[in-house]
């Protein structure tokens, strides 16, 4: 990495105490939701971007060869009470999304801060209806599905789901887990579609790098949902300690 790129990264406050990162990520191929996740937790400072070396040891994938580094959208959230953590948040550039998932695993990289948990997004109205996804299981039966959900299964890391647009009943919750083959100890938590920012923020201005991106598409995240999602990882890490 050059200077600049140097010049990108952020140092830990010993004052902080206990400095963790959590994955956001996104399972329906809409790019922008963990973005949209980081400004719901911490609209300020607003994320920008991030580089993470490759672990020297070994050669990086291709994709990632001719800068050794992986570009990520990254926030610090700071601490949320109750919990003890001063939290940053990390999430995968679009361009490279596809290419860490099918390269390398987290593990592979080297954090600043551990990495503890993992938010899966999904989005009922980007979500592939259920009869391509058998249609590909039916095709891909003799290998493990090549997917976000298992890339972040691969993690062996605590993870959540966040559903947007899906509804919180049992019904809806059943077919949701039956259709991602998902255990019954998985959190999934549904909650609000991305939401028309322009009804809640008239007369306000985005800011940072990727203020033009949420000028142009003029979505937001459900700012109290984020916080629910949050909670409900931490819960999950501490019953797994």
């Amino acid at each position: 990495m050059d200077d600049v790129a140097l010049r990108q990264q952020f140092r830990i406050n010993a004052m902080h105490g206990h400095d963790v990162g959590v994955w956001v990520c996104e399972g329906s191929g809409l790019s922008l939701s963990p973005v949209l996740f980081m400004q719901a937790v911490c609209p300020e400072p607003a994320p920008r971007s991030l580089l993470v070396r490759w672990k020297p040891a070994t050669v990086p994938p291709s994709a990632f060869k001719k800068d050794g580094a992986l570009p990520l959208v990254y926030s610090e959230s700071g601490r949320l009470p109750p919990w003890p953590y001063h939290l940053h948040l990390f999430a995968p550039q679009a361009p490279s999304a596809h290419a860490l998932e099918q390269t390398s695993s987290l593990q592979d990289w080297s954090w600043t801060v551990p990495v503890i948990g993992i938010i899966l997004i999904f989005n009922q109205r980007y979500d592939r209806p259920p009869s391509t996804l058998f249609f590909n299981r039916l095709i891909n039966r003799s290998r493990k599905p090549n997917t976000p959900l298992a890339w972040v299964q691969d993690q062996q890391l605590p993870y959540v789901i966040a559903a947007l647009g899906y509804e919180d009943a049992p019904d809806s919750l059943r077919q949701f887990r039956g259709r991602y083959d998902l255990a019954a100890d998985i959190p999934v938590l549904p909650g609000p579609a991305l939401a028309d920012a322009r009804r809640r923020n008239q007369g306000s201005q985005s800011s940072g790098m990727f203020s033009s991106v949420f000028e142009h598409q003029q979505l937001a995240f459900d700012r109290e949902y984020a916080r629910v999602v949050l909670d409900r990882l931490f819960r999950q890490i501490e019953r797994g300690q």
